[in-house]
């Protein structure tokens, strides 16, 4: 396993995973806290206006904090929708008719590496301890079977989801590759077929300001062929 820069159970791939919520994020990056979302929430019922007007109107946030927080809400949700992971059958059919003679066929078959998530985590809790010790592991944290036709390999993608980390180390029975608080993309070298097993686990290096608690599950990820 090599770096380079830097759900649930059945069947879902992780495109489907849900964005964080502007309140999720802003209570990660420790602009509000959660007695404050709660308390806008329940305001929220009442008023109909968004949340983010409704933090700003309490005078817990600025307007700049929640454009900005909201600008990351919708980069993780493209980047969400760009990832879709789906399980389709890579080997193309190809029928042809009866012929005299002889016929030469040439077919080029484009490399495609897709996935499925078999079990992921939705959470992850952040307690007193882990704080103290200043990182989350999460063995076996990602379980997925890849199929691909690139005897070359694949990249496996992951994008921050929150803010509640400054690095991760994402290992499996290859190695281990450390990411940064953007994510990154890790190599996965000369490994092609069908339904291979794919075990990952984590090590989240906290952020400064993690404070225990239970969060959306911090990475998306998308696997690609190289």
């Amino acid at each position: 396993m090599g770096a380079v820069g830097a759900r649930d159970r059945a069947d879902k791939p992780s495109s489907t995973d849900r964005p964080p919520r502007l309140g999720e994020i802003l209570v990660a990056q420790g602009h509000i806290s959660r007695d404050q979302l709660a308390a806008a929430l329940a305001r929220q019922q009442t008023s109909g206006r968004r949340l983010g007007e409704e933090l700003i109107k309490a005078g817990y946030v600025k307007r700049t904090i929640v454009s900005r927080a909201l600008r990351m809400q919708r980069q993780i949700t493209v980047a969400a929708m760009c990832s879709t992971l789906a399980v389709s059958t890579i080997a193309p059919a190809v029928h042809a008719a009866p012929q005299r003679g002889q016929i030469a066929v040439t077919a080029i078959v484009p490399a495609q590496t897709v996935a499925q998530i078999v079990e992921q985590p939705s959470e992850i809790t952040i307690t007193d301890g882990d704080v103290l010790r200043g990182y989350v592991e999460v063995p076996t944290g990602s379980r997925l079977r890849i199929t691909s036709n690139n005897p070359a390999g694949y990249f496996i993608d992951f994008f921050t989801r929150l803010p509640i980390f400054r690095s991760v180390r994402v290992s499996n029975s290859n190695g281990s590759a450390d990411l940064g608080p953007d994510g990154g993309t890790i190599i996965e070298r000369g490994q092609h077929g069908r339904n291979l097993p794919l075990d990952l686990s984590y090590r989240f290096m906290l952020a400064s300001n993690a404070t225990p608690g239970t969060y959306a599950w911090p990475l998306a990820l998308n696997v690609r062929p190289l």
